[in-house]
């Protein structure tokens, strides 16, 4: 009885973690966990898309290919274990009379590195650092040079959505750290369009709405699986290329302008006034009186960039630096005095 229910719990204890080997001669990667197994998958390295794994009530050692409510798996596992990190067992497709040998290896990377460890960061990792990326055609934002990279060629006129990574030109190597970070979340957005769960990643963009001698603007844009237009998340971040650290351009902004509460600002009314004088409402007369509080701030010609609303009512406006310098701090103040410098030289 203690050897069934020890048995019962492998997926668990003994059996949990990330395994590579092979079905038959095809290298394979699989993950064994959850309560029951019910979060483990495998993939074949040479497709790279996830397959889900479920044991079957009452075999020890036994696995169905699919979902749990699947009444036709695409494939039985029966494993065994030959030391505490080898597995080994067939693969059976009843169907079609195939049977094919597995045998797997626990991988070297230590459990406890994420709560889950079939979270697609990780998982699909190795697919994701192969993936071969191709540069796009080099694009101007006004006298600066920067290019994207992609895992295909780009055609004109391509409106695809899949992730991309903005690589930038000639900043040195500050803006070559930039370069690495952007490329690896490239390599992370990869990954997670491998995953075919709820919250994998279906489209995604990175878009440069600034760029000067220091600073980078990018509107970032996910979108997940299974999932409808409301759960897109949009959000912009600045970058300082002369240190190639991001920075969060609210800490621009003194105590007039509004609070912090923990890592987030709320903007006080007297700035929402002042920024609400560049809006039009989105254009909608029915919009008009709503009260409005603006975020994702962002650089622009001539001043900050906010947005406030959503649907026919988003406003998006450009506050120039003078209505906002009663607001700046001494860095704020100075930035905002340096980009106006840059912005009227030939």
């Amino acid at each position: 009885m203690l050897l069934a229910v020890a048995g019962s719990c492998f997926a668990q204890e003994a059996w949990r973690g990330i395994w590579e080997g092979t079905i038959g001669q095809m290298p394979v990667r699989v993950c064994l966990d959850g309560k029951d197994g019910e979060e483990s998958r495998y993939y074949y390295l040479r497709y790279g898309k996830d397959i889900p794994l479920h044991q079957s009530d009452g075999e020890q050692g036994s696995w169905m290919e699919g979902g749990q409510s699947t009444d036709k798996p695409s494939g039985k596992w029966q494993l065994a274990a030959e030391g505490a990190d080898t597995l080994r067992g067939t693969w059976l497709n009843a169907d079609a009379g195939k049977r094919l040998p597995i045998a797997l290896k626990r991988s070297a990377v230590p459990l406890d590195e994420a709560p889950s460890l079939c979270e697609a960061e990780y998982f699909f990792k190795p697919v994701a650092d192969a993936a071969k990326l191709v540069a796009g055609p080099v694009q101007a934002f006004g006298r600066h040079r920067y290019q994207k990279l992609f895992t295909r060629v780009q055609k004109r006129g391509d409106k695809s959505f899949e992730p991309e990574a903005v690589v930038l030109l000639g900043f040195g190597a500050n803006g070559a750290a930039v370069n690495r970070e952007l490329q690896q979340r490239l390599r992370k957005r990869l990954a997670r369009t491998r995953d075919s769960r709820m919250n994998g990643l279906s489209e995604s963009t990175e878009e440069v709405v600034w760029l000067s001698d220091r600073w980078l603007s990018l509107r970032e844009t996910e979108w997940p699986i299974g999932y409808g237009l409301s759960s897109i998340s949009m959000w912009f971040e600045t970058w300082d290329l002369s240190t190639g650290a991001k920075v969060d351009l609210w800490r621009w902004f003194n105590a007039r302008a509004g609070v912090w509460h923990g890592e987030e600002f709320t903007p006080s009314k007297a700035l929402n006034g002042a920024i609400n004088r560049f809006g039009d409402n989105g254009g909608d007369p029915d919009c008009r009186g709503q009260s409005k509080s603006w975020g994702g701030p962002r650089l622009a010609p001539g001043g900050i960039e906010f947005e406030a609303g959503n649907g026919p009512c988003m406003d998006v406006v450009t506050a120039s630096f003078r209505s906002l310098q009663p607001f700046l701090n001494e860095e704020g103040l100075r930035q905002a005095a340096a980009l106006q410098r840059e912005a009227v030289k030939p």
